[in-house]
């Protein structure tokens, strides 16, 4: 498809007249929600023009995302600000465009391993995208390549930062950050304002509202789904296997994630995985096999109904 020409903006661009920015091409907006504080990494703090920025965004029909500048260094980091980001800027609002995790902290992220970084996006994605949200992970060309494990994160859109004329081919992608306040291909300022500039190579708004992801309610579905992501409860001990059905092999507990390993019925490193009765799990997706119905969690797959018996039950 024909790229799309978008700006990504926070407080550092306060009072930027969208109105102007519409007509000089933008389509498209990345708010930054928010950040992690780099005093101790932990403490975290809405953007102080997220909300009128996300308000004036709308009010002039640009396709809205956001991002969230991370300083995460594990899975849980990344999953708390997921839920920060979650229950502070996203809930009740609707999102044209993905919800990003900005990873380019030079405080912590940069003296951690590939894999500390790495499992700190996929407790963000993961996070997000049980609560409904297509996620992307941005980062410049240099942290895609050395920072990270891409074979662990190819599910996930790339919105890559590279300040060239041309567009970066690898990792794959469906935003380039092509210019801030240096720009080789057009000017660096937006409506009088020096500005992060970007294009966008898929149709996000419609791939978005047809899925009835990031707040919309799914387009083009007549019949309601009996089974839908978020929280399950386990009615009882359920096998976690590689795959929806019983011809996957059951998954053994050390290949499972931390939160797995604490719900399964044995402690037995090499022991068949499963969930015991009472475990709150998140079904990432939901996968239907005529009147059976799998749910894709973090740790593998588990049966939420086989013919008529239900074996997990939605909490929320």
């Amino acid at each position: 498809m024909t790229k799309i020409f978008g700006i990504d903006i926070s407080e550092y661009q306060k009072g930027i007249n969208l109105k102007t920015a519409k007509k000089e091409g933008v389509k498209f907006a990345m708010i930054r929600a928010g950040f992690t504080g780099s005093s101790n990494g932990i403490n975290k703090k809405v953007d102080s023009c997220f909300k009128s920025h996300y308000k004036n965004a709308k009010k002039q029909g640009l396709g809205v995302g956001a991002y969230w500048f991370s300083r995460a260094t594990s899975y849980e980091k990344g999953k708390s600000e997921a839920d920060y980001i979650y229950k502070n800027c996203l809930k009740g609002r609707t999102f044209e465009y993905p919800i990003a995790i900005d990873v380019e902290d030079s405080v912590y992220q940069a003296k951690a391993s590939k894999k500390q970084v790495t499992d700190a996006i996929k407790g963000f994605c993961e996070y997000l995208e049980a609560k409904g949200y297509w996620v992307t992970i941005y980062a410049n060309s240099n942290w895609l390549k050395n920072k990270m494990i891409l074979s662990k994160l190819k599910k996930y859109d790339k919105w890559v930062a590279n300040w060239s004329k041309t567009n970066p081919k690898n990792p794959p992608h469906g935003m380039w950050q092509f210019g801030g306040s240096t720009n080789l291909i057009r000017s660096n300022k937006i409506a009088g304002m020096v500005v992060d500039q970007d294009y966008a190579y898929k149709d996000y708004p419609k791939l978005i509202k047809e899925k009835g992801l990031n707040g919309f309610t799914k387009e083009n579905n007549n019949k309601k789904e009996k089974y839908t992501t978020g929280e399950y409860i386990t009615l009882e001990p359920m096998n976690i296997r590689t795959g929806p059905g019983v011809n996957y092999k059951q998954k053994l507990v050390k290949d499972l994630t931390k939160d797995g390993k604490k719900n399964a019925t044995s402690k037995n490193k090499n022991a068949k995985a499963v969930y015991k009765k009472g475990t709150d799990f998140t079904a990432i997706k939901i996968i239907q096999e005529g009147n059976n119905y799998w749910a894709k969690t973090p740790s593998g797959y588990v049966c939420i109904k086989q013919n008529k018996e239900e074996y997990c039950k939605k909490i929320k």
